[in-house]
């Protein structure tokens, strides 16, 4: 993306990626295991868990906090390496979840299929690349798009 772009003129005014609290992290993480469990595994895991908030918990938080402090953004790296290079499946249906097709009225031959994919694609990138596309949104709240630099 060339860095004229008004996608890329947006992110200096962007907030950095906040760090969520230990204390939510470890109470997310609870909710979405405890359907995973019978009550006395539940409680192992509980266990294991609040062990790690009251111990090892806080030193990785300060960790992440350092990272942060020199950082642009803290998660980057690590999203790209372990989410996308490292991944040997599919990116587009295994990592990409907002990644899928559009049901066409008819079924097309393969080749015509691959075709409209290609041309489909290759618009989006002169689109990109003319520094015409606008920045992604959440709720009227601009994301970055640095990462369409990929």
């Amino acid at each position: 993306m060339t860095a004229n772009t008004a996608a890329a003129d947006q992110s200096p005014r962007l907030e950095k990626l906040p760090i969520p609290e230990l204390n939510d992290t470890v109470s997310r993480f609870a909710a979405a295991v405890r359907p995973l469990f019978r009550a006395e595994e539940f409680d192992m895991c509980m266990a294991k868990l609040n062990d790690f908030a009251a111990k090892e918990g806080p030193v990785l938080q300060a960790r992440l906090r350092d990272r942060a402090s020199t950082h642009e953004n803290w998660l980057e790296e690590w999203w790209n390496e372990y989410a996308y290079f490292l991944n040997r499946a599919s990116v587009c249906f295994n990592v990409n979840y907002f990644f899928g097709f559009r049901n066409t009225p008819a079924p097309l031959p393969q080749a015509l299929l691959a075709a409209t994919l290609i041309d489909s694609a290759l618009r989006f990138r002169d689109i990109l690349e003319s520094g015409d596309i606008e920045p992604d949104n959440i709720r009227g709240k601009p994301m970055c798009m640095h990462q369409y630099q990929y």
